[in-house]
């Protein structure tokens, strides 16, 4: 029988209470020995006045007393050889001088030994397969074993992925929270939980990566690759104020965030955007694909809202939804009655035959370009009563169908209903198929399983019929008032260089056609330096388009503008059949595209509307861009511009007294 021992065990010591339940619920046959001189008894179990009157070396130990005395606990159980030790006392690396002093010893006791230190500053570890729960906090202890690791730096959020994990029915192999990782800290725990037969899935909760870890990051990494393994991080420190806290709490540094997720994607490692998240793609990951099967996602929409419903979320979180074979189309088309439509999300009415292998669920199961079969669950789960018996022989053939086809299977509610006895025995009697609530995080992790192919490339482009040209949307836009950069327009053979003699290099050169996206296909220069090299500029920008596929005869001419500099705002306004006219206001430039970070009004505007859009981009106090914006909005509003369905300024360029639009782009009816 393995000994535990709790140091510095108290009726009044939160920890150690936490622990001495923990591990006693979790192996009521496991020894546990509280140490301390104060107490004959704790929890009704018999204790020792020091480490060294245990009556044998502890397979672990928790310890939750001053950092000076805990310094000299782990020593003795090093020393005795105790495998496992966890430091729940804090105040080391992450408070002063004297903490980082006794931290270096710490890490100097245990240096060359067997013994693992988890801490300081943690609430320990529990092993399920070993029935061993050293955890100092409350604990959701009804996790079962199973193949899904947890490593935290946290230890507060601990006990809340380990209760995530059990209400997504997922089995736990191994968690520890590292804490400030003096000797074990995340990669190092990370590489403990992927080297566990057991383990299959490990789910990482980080705050930073420091120079001297990523070494062993990218170990475990490639170790995971190898292993066939898969790692889920979600990590914190995001934002500028996250990474204050991060930094803080354990003394992380949490790094530049978007070169960090570059870095999981060269790995092949997961990141999650919440705990929720974290979990379901652990449940994902687990039902695995086929080998040589498409990562795509075919949906057995049950009726028109849940089919529209399930695009909908395909299509925001970017979901690759199975293109059918044609012979699949063609068996659906046979089975499936008048109206219904066939395609994936599949909407599918008066159906013929509806189970079987030659149902229509079991040809979707068949189709040679699916990897995953989603059915939204409309309404309750079933039970095993006599009116439900259609919805329990459903279940069961799909099952089956998942089983034989060897195609992973996700039942998933529209809404969380409640879980009935029949579905708790389906889930342990079927764990090829997942059986969850909550249909947009579903469809939020498949995005990041199952991503959405881009569309492919096409450099054919023409002219957009209702797009005007920038210089005859520019003219528009500064009789509305907007103020415009200087500028003039120069027509095919003209002098371009003699027309912008008055204007103030450097230049930027646009051709003049009416397309909407210029530089996608090259009919954008920037930085031109003078007027001399302008016609060879224009001659370039005009082979680019033609190369792009523009008609010669839609090239007008060429823009040339002095280039501002500034805050770069993104001004869009639209006109919605239904809703009216409404404004976006977003980050500029070549921003638009990679920060989500717009607001969207209603026009007329309200009172304090303008300041709010502008401050959203970081433009506030600035009188002239609110009056800008405003006017904008209510030329567009029944104005001057009322005769036209869009504007885009893509920039509004804004300095700290003035702003001008330096590009804009208007769309007639």
């Amino acid at each position: 029988m393995s000994l535990v021992a709790v140091v510095g065990a108290s009726p009044r010591n939160f920890w150690t209470t936490c622990a001495i339940h923990n591990l006693r619920t979790l192996d009521p046959a496991l020894e546990v020995v509280p140490v301390t001189p104060n107490h004959q008894t704790i929890a009704g179990l018999p204790t020792v006045p020091h480490v060294s009157a245990l009556p044998e070396t502890p397979r672990a130990a928790v310890i939750a007393i001053r950092r000076e005395a805990s310094v000299e606990a782990v020593r003795q159980l090093t020393a005795a050889g105790t495998r496992d030790i966890v430091l729940v006392t804090d105040g080391f690396g992450e408070r002063d001088d004297t903490g980082r002093a006794l931290q270096a010893e710490l890490v100097d006791i245990v240096a060359g030994t067997g013994t693992r230190l988890w801490g300081p500053n943690c609430v320990g570890f529990a092993d399920f397969a070993e029935k061993v729960c050293a955890v100092a906090e409350p604990a959701w202890l009804d996790a079962k074993p199973g193949p899904v690791s947890i490593v935290s730096q946290s230890g507060a959020l601990l006990s809340a992925f380990l209760a995530a994990a059990t209400e997504e029915n997922l089995g736990v192999d191994f968690c520890a929270s590292t804490g400030n990782g003096a000797v074990l800290g995340v990669p190092q725990a990370l590489n403990l939980a992927l080297r566990r037969d057991t383990t299959r899935v490990v789910c990482v909760y980080l705050e930073g990566v420091s120079e001297q870890q990523l070494p062993v990051f990218l170990d475990a990494f490639e170790y995971a690759r190898q292993a066939g393994k898969q790692i889920i991080v979600l990590k914190s420190g995001v934002s500028e104020r996250g990474a204050r806290a991060v930094m803080s709490h354990t003394a992380s540094i949490s790094g530049t965030d978007s070169v960090f997720s570059e870095l999981l994607r060269e790995h092949g490692v997961l990141r999650a955007d919440g705990a929720d998240e974290l979990v379901r793609l652990a449940t994902l990951c687990l039902l695995g694909v086929k080998a040589g099967r498409p990562r795509a996602v075919s949906v057995l929409g049950g009726s028109g809202g849940a089919a529209a419903l399930c695009s909908d979320l395909a299509d925001r979180h970017g979901v690759n939804l199975t293109v059918f074979a044609d012979s699949t189309v063609a068996k659906i088309r046979e089975l499936a009655g008048p109206g219904s439509f066939i395609d994936n999300p599949l909407d599918v009415i008066g159906v013929k035959r509806r189970e079987g292998d030659d149902s229509i669920n079991g040809t979707v199961f068949k189709d040679p370009n699916t990897g995953l079969v989603l059915l939204p669950w409309s309404v309750q789960f079933p039970s095993t009563t006599e009116h439900e018996s259609v919805h329990t022989w459903n279940w069961g053939d799909l099952s089956r169908l998942s089983a034989e086809n060897e195609m992973p299977l996700i039942i998933n509610s529209m809404a969380r209903v409640p879980d009935t006895e029949f579905v708790r025995a389906y889930r342990e009697a079927h764990p090829h198929v997942a059986v969850l609530h909550n249909l947009r995080l579903t469809f939020s992790a498949l995005g990041k399983l199952f991503p959405a192919q881009p569309a492919p490339a096409t450099h054919a482009v023409a002219a957009e019929a209702r797009v005007l040209s920038e210089a005859d949307s520019r003219d528009l836009i500064a009789a509305a008032g907007l103020p415009v950069v200087r500028g003039v327009r120069a027509g095919r053979g003209e002098d371009i260089a003699a027309l912008a003699a008055d204007l103030r290099p450097p230049f930027a050169v646009k051709v003049i056609a009416p397309v909407s996206h210029k530089s996608r296909i090259g009919g954008v220069a920037l930085g031109v330096a003078q007027a001399a090299d302008l016609p060879a500029c224009a001659k370039e920008i005009e082979s680019n388009v033609v190369a792009a596929g523009l008609s010669p005869e839609d090239v007008e001419g060429f823009l040339v503008e002095e280039m501002v500099f500034g805050r770069e705002v993104l001004v869009g306004l639209n006109t919605d059949p239904v809703l009216g006219r409404y404004v976006v206001v977003g980050l500029g430039g070549t921003a638009t595209e990679l920060a989500n970070r717009a607001l969207t009004r209603r026009l007329p505007l309200r009172p304090g509307d303008a300041e709010h859009l502008l401050a959203e981009v970081g433009v506030t106090g600035h009188d002239a861009a609110v009056s800008a914006l405003a006017g904008l909005c209510e030329a567009f509003d029944g104005g001057s511009l009322g005769g036209y369905q869009t504007v885009e300024i893509n920039p509004l360029i804004v300095t700290p007294t003035e702003c001008w639009a330096a590009d804009a782009v208007v769309t007639e009816f």
